[in-house]
């Protein structure tokens, strides 16, 4: 049977998901879309229910031509109506506006200065006229009494100038415009105490308040039951999908050893959620029915515990494909599994285009379709004799096969690769189930002073074990490989060349062997010509940074730093700032000079001595 007649609604997605892409890396807008598309659609009806017009097997081709056409326009209107900054009644075609009244659209984060939050602009006023408007904006209000109590959904007036949020200042920075513009954000503003006043009105989603409170509500048993420090930033993170008390050093080394998916709420809790409450409803099996009930059981555990989260891309993919597997098994359909994940793609971009840009969201479903259509298999090819070892084997499989399917994406986004994910893995898994399930359990008894004392102090103890054993991973020698630099088009070959070698094994035909090689050829071919351009690069560069000093002299893979003490010696700056720059340039031999020390230093090709450069 051909595999495309079993998975319909991958077929259906494909061409939609081209039409979103071409709409957001084009900012294409095509004039009187929506009458083509009322066209397309009513030849389709007319071939179906006309019979003159009824096309052959030979020629369906057509029909398929026709209906993929249409899913690619869709996919581009749809992207296109989903474009704040396309709407006529946007707050930044008023540029005149004096006072701005505001809506917040989500909880407040505090910064070192500010709480940042986002708000729907709802009206501006200008030349004395409350004029309605629509679009969001980031918001940076100034730290005191009064923002510490900013809560979702409040409204305030503002006084104030939003301005466009800048593009990337330096070469291979991080790209926050963009970032935001995916979440249809293109405006930020700083707004001082005295330029803001509560109106006193909240008009959040009822549902959303309510989860945002009780979520502060469970937060808080934490807090009485005396889990602090870093094991309340993970334990919160790791059951509730609050990251705001993450520290850079805890996210690196839970990147670095591989295990930076735990710390994001994403399938493996969601689904987690669902083997427990599938478990504990099992008796409603028995009755008449009781399996509809437990269908609705089901699907408000996942969706309550998906909200309770902040509705995640990560979490909205999650709880909508297992509840698309809870409605098939009620009603006894059998499903395959990528026609699911389809289905649930599909309806989560249908409601928000934009979701498709999210790393997270690319991630997870990579990740998932490659556990589904991998670990099966790579499992099958060795059978353990022990207990032990067939589920040491069975965590082993599936990181495998999750990582084969995520990790040229993640050579792509984040430049490195984390050497012992598998090791990682074998603790981050099970221990992280153990964590959320006691920590659900925390907040059942947490009331209780005795047993939620004590409660706290294993959960706390489990965390810390596992924060200790991602650190010693971190630590451990050759955990990761950073650097790695691959653009797009890289990234493409090596799924190509991935997946070739795969159906290779899997089939054991040569010519796959060979168009994998053929692949990795071009990729060498690709990676010489870079390397090539890299040896004779000659480059100065003064970097963009905010009362600091900092530039670069490149030469060939080798460049002397010349730099401010306080952005030398901040890894998470020189980050965000710097190393993409030297990734993206093969930069290996780096030579780092403080400003504020005397510094002499020479070769053929640069002289630093004081103050002097040549």
């Amino acid at each position: 049977m051909n595999i495309w007649n079993q998975i319909p609604f991958l077929r259906l997605l494909l061409p939609f998901l081209a039409g979103i892409l071409t709409a957001v890396y084009s900012g294409l807008q095509i004039e009187y879309l929506e009458y083509i598309l009322f066209g397309l659609f009513i030849l389709i009806v007319s071939i179906i229910f006309i019979k003159r017009l009824n096309v052959s097997y030979k020629n369906s081709w057509i029909y398929g031509t026709i209906i993929t056409l249409l899913l690619f326009l869709c996919g581009l209107q749809i992207t296109v109506m989903n474009t704040d900054k396309f709407n006529s009644d946007h707050f930044s075609k008023f540029p005149d506006a004096e006072l701005f009244y505001v809506k917040t659209t989500g909880t407040s984060l505090e910064k070192e200065k500010s709480y940042k939050i986002i708000a729907n602009v709802l009206a501006v006023r200008q030349n004395g006229n409350w004029i309605s408007t629509s679009g969001s904006a980031m918001c940076y209000f100034k730290k005191d009494s009064s923002s510490k109590n900013i809560r979702y959904g409040d409204c305030m007036i503002l006084k104030t100038k939003f301005t466009e949020i800048k593009p990337p200042q330096n070469p291979g920075e991080f790209n926050y415009k963009r970032f935001l513009s995916f979440h249809n954000i293109y405006h930020q503003a700083y707004i001082p105490s005295e330029n803001w006043k509560s109106l006193g009105i909240n008009e959040g989603n009822k549902i959303l308040s309510a989860s945002y409170s009780l979520r502060e509500y469970l937060l808080n048993i934490y807090k009485t039951n005396n889990i602090t420090g870093d094991e309340f930033a993970v334990g919160s993170a790791l059951v509730l999908g609050y990251t705001d008390k993450l520290d850079q050093d805890l996210i690196t080394a839970y990147a670095s050893s591989g295990a930076l998916h735990v710390l994001s709420v994403s399938g493996l809790h969601v689904g987690i959620i669902y083997i427990i409450c599938n478990y504990l409803l099992f008796f409603l099996d028995k009755f008449k029915h009781g399996k509809f009930i437990k269908m609705i059981l089901l699907l408000s555990a996942l969706w309550f515990y998906a909200t309770l989260t902040g509705l995640s891309p990560a979490v909205l993919r999650s709880a909508a494909m297992f509840s698309f597997v809870v409605v098939a098994k009620t009603w006894r359909y059998s499903t395959n599994i990528f026609n699911t994940l389809a289905v649930s793609c599909f309806a989560l971009i249908l409601y928000n285009p934009y979701l498709i840009m999210d790393v997270g969201f690319q991630l997870s479903y990579l990740a998932v379709l490659g556990i589904v259509a991998l670990q099966p298999w790579i499992y099958e090819k060795w059978q353990p004799k022990t207990w032990l070892m067939n589920e040491i084997w069975l965590i082993t499989s599936v990181s495998i096969a999750a990582q084969l399917t995520t990790f040229p994406l993640a050579l792509l986004y984040f430049h490195q690769f984390p050497n012992y994910f598998l090791f990682s893995n074998l603790i981050v898994i099970p221990v992280s189930t153990l964590i959320l399930g006691y920590g659900l359990l925390l907040f059942a008894l947490g009331k209780f002073s005795a047993i939620g004392m004590t409660c706290g102090k294993i959960f706390s103890g489990i965390v810390w074990f596992l924060n200790e054993s991602v650190r010693v991973v971190e630590q451990t020698p050759g955990a990761l490989i950073q650097g790695i630099s691959v653009n797009i088009l890289e990234t493409w070959i090596i799924y190509i060349m991935v997946i070739f070698l795969i159906v290779f094994i899997y089939k054991k035909q040569v010519r796959y062997l060979f168009i994998s090689l053929s692949v990795t050829i071009i990729l060498l071919s690709l990676q010489t010509i870079e390397a090539h351009s890299t040896r004779k690069q000659k480059t100065i560069i003064v970097y963009n940074i905010p009362k600091i000093s900092a530039y670069d002299f490149i030469n060939g893979k080798q460049t002397i730093f010349l730099a401010d003490s306080s952005l030398i010696r901040s890894p998470s700056r020189m980050l965000f700032h710097i190393k993409h720059n030297w990734w993206d340039r093969n930069v290996t031999d780096q030579k780092k000079f403080e400003n504020e020390r005397e510094n002499n230093f020479s070769n053929e090709n640069l002289t630093l001595k004081n103050n002097f450069i040549q």
